[in-house]
């Protein structure tokens, strides 16, 4: 009977050893292991969002050095500016007619004079308004619309015909 007991007892650490590992076991597959792949999930958001920041900071950083390009052209310079001018609306697929500066004119503001440019143009209606709105990405000049004549291309349908002038800013010197 005495050996018997000794089992009995001898049984018992095992028994509580066991019952110890599958307690810890249960608890690592239903509390720990999702936790982990929760940490795990929000580490890939994180990464994304970091990503995301150093992006937009990396467009700011152009935005803010695009801005300190612009500055007023001299009169000697017109020829540049009208130049990236109409690149700009080539690349957008505007076919120019005609462009015709004016005589450079005082403004209100002693600080710039302003060249007015007659334009005609043929485009699309799409083209047309991507290329207005490329206006003010121009990094040698700064125009603005003065005037503005749209018809309808009689020949080809979906196409204008705009007649416009604009007034290109000149630094004062």
């Amino acid at each position: 009977m005495g050996h018997v007991l000794w089992v009995k007892i001898r049984e018992r650490p095992m028994i509580i050893v066991s019952a110890g590992v599958i307690f810890v076991l249960g608890l690592y597959l239903f509390l720990y292991r999702p936790l982990i792949n929760k940490c795990s999930l929000a580490r890939g958001e994180c990464r994304n969002i970091e990503a995301e920041a150093l992006r937009a900071r990396e467009a700011i950083d152009a935005l803010r050095q695009s801005g300190t390009k612009r500055v007023l052209i001299s009169e000697k310079d017109i020829s540049i500016a009208i130049d990236e001018f109409t690149k700009q609306g080539r690349s957008k697929g505007i076919n120019f007619i005609s462009i015709a500066p004016g005589k450079i004119k005082d403004s209100k503001d002693s600080k710039y004079k302003i060249l007015p440019i007659d334009i005609k143009l043929n485009s699309t209606y799409k083209e047309f308004f991507i290329f207005l709105g490329s206006l003010e990405k121009l990094e040698k000049s700064l125009v603005t619309v003065k005037e503005l004549n749209l018809s309808s291309d009689t020949d080809k349908a979906g196409r204008i015909n705009a007649v416009l002038t604009v007034n290109m800013c000149l630094s004062g010197d």
